[in-house]
């Protein structure tokens, strides 16, 4: 019922708002399917499932090929239907090949995957997850089709659905199978009913996407846009788990569980997400134009926005760092405890990890080889952190390399649009909300000690702490974020 009202609306107001309350929505129902794996399995079973999701996360990035950017771009760069129909079949014909590919590849190495993780349950799920990479990667290709053809909306509704059926599918796990088994045979159903729901509704607005239509002359043409990013998005997502690979090489599947959740992201750029989607049509017209002192502004006032809100909310979280950790993963979870802060901060400065300008001045090389190195000094770093700290050290050094590789952005892009680094900046402010943050958290710190002398609830201690906190300092800040959000308002 609530979903015909929606329909009856039009307007990208209208589906700005419905897209960003579902992303809320979904938000909190992934918090809520990790809180149930978290406390329902054992150490064991949780490890197994990370190292399962491991594997199917690398394998998904390296053998996309870019191929959902090339699909937005050659989709949308010709108004000849016929043309558009050869080249989409085409990438997903090279879509059905790459994943077989790669799930025969999984197979094939199995023995090699269990001895890696040296986790013999692996086996039991190695032909499930082997399937999974090829269907993970049609459905953001064909969610790109839908949104080109402006049914966003329908893809808000369909990741709403998704999330309730996965939260059921992992409640069944936990109180009635008791096995992960289940959640892999079926979110393997669901993401192949999924593709072939989409393929039948995108057939019956638009065109049948089929293999005979797959033309050989386009795949040059495809690959030479699709292998920068390609490289771009498999080196970012080495990045992100390296650490986690690392981890498993060196421990044990328990150790995992503990590290992945220590090191999951949490969604504090929610925001900040939202403000790059409408920000990035904004100022990659800036830039074609060549109105770079417009383009200066906008960047400016996206990471003015940017730091003010994300430090308030990560801060936060800092200061009630051990009794988030225990209500979102339990408490035997907590020797990952340091681990939990050191992701924290990285969240403080992931913000401000943006290739807006880059991409919007064409410079997809730079990314391609900034990430490249940052993934090998990654690595190198993982491991000499490891031998010296522990599962600490990773942690360590995934924040070293976001600082570095940030600032590294942030320069390159001010370079491409004539200005410096510190234009993008006021530095007073910076010191100013900085220094707010450690005095109003230190007594919110020392406030949190005394509340816990009066009562044993950690749901408590969190929510008041937390809020009080925030509540404070946007209370100081509100000016500012007032200020922010009416300059956002006036870029176009």
């Amino acid at each position: 019922m609530i979903f015909e009202k929606i329909k009856t609306f039009k307007g990208a107001a209208t589906d700005s708002i419905v897209l960003t309350f579902v992303r809320v929505i979904t938000t909190i129902l992934g918090l809520l399917v990790t809180k149930l794996l978290s406390t329902q399995l054992t150490l064991e079973e949780y490890g197994t499932y990370s190292q399962a999701m491991l594997i199917v996360s690398t394998a998904t990035s390296i053998s996309i090929l870019g191929l959902t950017n090339a699909v937005n771009y050659f989709y949308n760069a010709s108004d000849n239907k016929e043309e558009k129909q050869k080249y989409v079949s085409t990438m997903f014909s090279i879509q059905y090949l790459v994943g077989t590919i790669t799930a025969i590849l999984i197979v094939v190495c199995h023995s090699f995957i269990i001895h890696y993780f040296k986790n013999d349950q692996l086996d039991k799920i190695i032909y499930l997850i082997a399937l999974m990479p090829l269907l993970e990667n049609l459905l953001p290709m064909l969610q790109v089709l839908f949104v080109s053809i402006g049914r966003a909306k329908l893809i808000a509704i369909r990741n709403f659905i998704i999330s309730v059926l996965r939260l059921l599918v992992v409640v069944i796990t936990c109180y009635v199978t008791k096995n992960i088994l289940t959640i892999f045979v079926i979110l393997l159903l669901l993401d192949l009913i999924q593709v072939v729901y989409f393929m039948y509704a995108f057939s019956k607005t638009n065109f049948k996407i089929k293999l005979c239509y797959f033309t050989g002359k386009y795949v040059m043409p495809i690959m030479r846009f699709s292998i920068p990013m390609a490289i771009y998005i498999m080196c970012n997502s080495f990045t992100r788990d390296i650490d986690k690979y690392v981890i498993s090489f060196f421990t044990d599947t328990t150790t995992l569980a503990i590290y992945t959740n220590a090191s999951k992201i949490l969604p504090f750029d929610m925001i900040t997400a939202s403000f790059i989607t409408v920000l990035i049509p904004i100022i990659t017209r800036q830039v074609s134009n060549k109105e770079y002192y417009k383009a200066k502004y906008t960047m400016k006032t996206y990471l003015r926005l940017g730091y003010i809100l994300t430090w308030i909310a990560v801060f936060g979280a800092v200061i009630v760092a051990k009794e988030l950790m225990i209500f979102l993963y339990s408490e035997k979870y907590l020797s990952g405890l340091s681990v939990f802060i050191v992701y924290l901060l990285v969240d403080m400065v992931r913000f401000a990890n943006t290739s807006m300008l880059l991409v919007a001045t064409g410079k997809t090389n730079l990314l391609m080889i900034s990430t490249l190195v940052s993934l090998v000094l990654n690595f190198v770093l993982n491991i000499i952190s490891f031998k010296m700290l522990g599962i600490f050290g990773p942690a360590i050094s995934t924040l070293i390399i976001t600082i570095g590789l940030t600032f590294y952005l942030l320069s390159m892009g001010a370079k491409q649009i004539n200005c410096f680094l510190n234009e993008f900046f006021d530095f007073k402010e910076v010191l100013l909300i900085f220094a707010e943050l450690l005095v109003i958290g230190l007594l919110c710190y020392l406030l949190k000690i005394n509340i816990a002398n009066y009562t044993n609830s950690n749901v408590f201690i969190l929510a008041f702490t937390y809020l009080l906190f925030v509540g404070m300092m946007f209370l100081i800040n509100k000016n500012r974020i007032i200020q922010c959000l009416k300059e956002v308002n006036k870029l176009k």
